[in-house]
């Protein structure tokens, strides 16, 4: 029974192995006439919560809500992506129109799987921790972009030991230092990012 037991236990663990060592591939789709390739970033940064001084980017969940026309109606659209270990995503061929990162959803400390919505105090949009989903529901809107890339920038957040969340949208960060003393960041826009890792790629070609 006990041999048994660890043959079980060994082909479990090798499994786990194979699975944390699997990446997933992005696939590359060709642009399609009329409409966008949107990119974005996305950096936290952990203040203290769990006592835990850390930079996350990879594996974050971004929720971006969208509003387009589409044969002439006003259409909303959500949209759930992650990051990659850099912390950059991005969403092929949506329609051109008006984003809005909308929340994230992120692991910090040693078990804290945190999600982030927003809401708006007038025309201010703020961020704030949420128990069970982040909503679609976008009070107000930034102007639409008819734009081959829309970039979305990085969207930065800070979260402190009170679960308290300060945020801002930075174009980019070159040997940056932001709320961890000890930590420096360089990341190129989004845009050039994309730019750089897929030289080839129709979207950075010219009409």
């Amino acid at each position: 029974m006990m041999r048994h037991f660890l043959k079980l236990s060994f082909l479990l663990a090798v499994l786990l192995l194979l699975n944390c060592a699997t990446t997933k591939t992005i696939t590359l789709h060709e642009q399609q006439p009329g409409k966008s390739l949107l990119v974005g970033a996305v950096l936290v940064e952990n203040d203290g919560l769990e006592d835990v001084y850390e930079a996350k980017t990879s594996n974050i969940t971004v929720v971006i809500v969208g509003k387009s026309l589409e044969n002439g109606k006003e259409v909303t659209k959500a949209y759930r992506v992650k990051t990659n270990p850099d912390g950059y995503y991005m969403v092929q061929n949506v329609p051109p129109g008006a984003y809005v990162i909308k929340g994230i959803e992120v692991d910090l400390g040693y078990e804290t799987h945190m999600i982030i919505s927003s809401r708006w105090d007038g025309n201010t949009q703020s961020y704030y921790p949420e128990n069970l989903m982040i909503d679609g529901n976008v009070r107000v809107w930034p102007p639409a972009m008819d734009e081959k890339i829309i970039d979305m920038q990085i969207r930065y957040f800070k979260i402190d030991a009170a679960q308290r969340i300060a945020y801002d949208n930075i174009k980019s960060l070159n040997d940056a230092v932001l709320s961890i003393r000890d930590n420096r960041y360089t990341m190129p826009d989004p845009l050039n990012y994309f730019r750089t890792k897929y030289p080839d790629w129709s979207w950075f070609q010219a009409d």
